[in-house]
C-alpha cells in the first residue's frame, strides 16, 4: 500500500515538473525597438530596458527603424528626437500608416535623457 502512494506522489511530482517549464515559456518577454542616432545614448537606454527586464531591438537611423520594426514587429517602439536622414516625426508617421506597424505604440523620447519612468511602465503594461 505505501509503495502503491509512492508511487503515486512521484508521477504527481514528475508531472509538475514538466508542467512548469511549460507555464514559464508561457510567458513573453516584451519586445521594444529603440531608434537613437547617439551610440552612447543608445546604449545606455537599451541597459536600462534590459534591467526592466525587456528584450530590446536598435536601430541608428530612422530608415533601420522603420524596417525592424516591420521585420520583427515589436511591441513597443522608442524614437530619439536626434535619427538623421528621416526625423523621427517622419518615421513615426511611417510607422503608423504601415498596417503592418501601425498597431505598436510610438514614444518620442528627449534627445540625451533616460528612458522615462512613465515609457517604462507603459512598456510593461504592453499587451504581449
Amino acid at each position: 500500500m505505501q509503495r502503491l502512494a509512492r508511487a503515486s506522489s512521484s508521477a504527481r511530482s514528475a508531472a509538475v515538473a514538466l508542467a512548469e517549464p511549460a507555464a514559464a515559456a508561457a510567458v513573453k518577454v516584451l519586445h521594444v525597438l529603440l531608434a537613437d542616432a547617439n551610440t552612447r545614448t543608445l546604449s545606455a537606454r537599451a541597459e536600462q530596458l534590459l534591467a526592466a527586464g525587456l528584450r530590446v531591438s536598435m536601430a541608428r537611423t530612422s530608415f533601420e527603424a522603420i524596417v525592424k520594426a516591420t521585420c520583427s514587429v515589436p511591441d513597443l517602439i522608442l524614437l530619439d528626437g536626434s535619427l538623421a536622414g528621416i526625423d523621427a516625426a517622419e518615421t513615426g508617421q511611417m510607422l503608423t500608416v504601415c498596417p503592418v506597424t501601425s498597431h505598436i505604440p510610438i514614444f518620442r523620447l528627449t534627445p540625451g535623457r533616460k528612458v522615462p519612468r512613465r515609457v517604462l511602465a507603459a512598456a510593461r503594461r504592453s499587451p504581449a
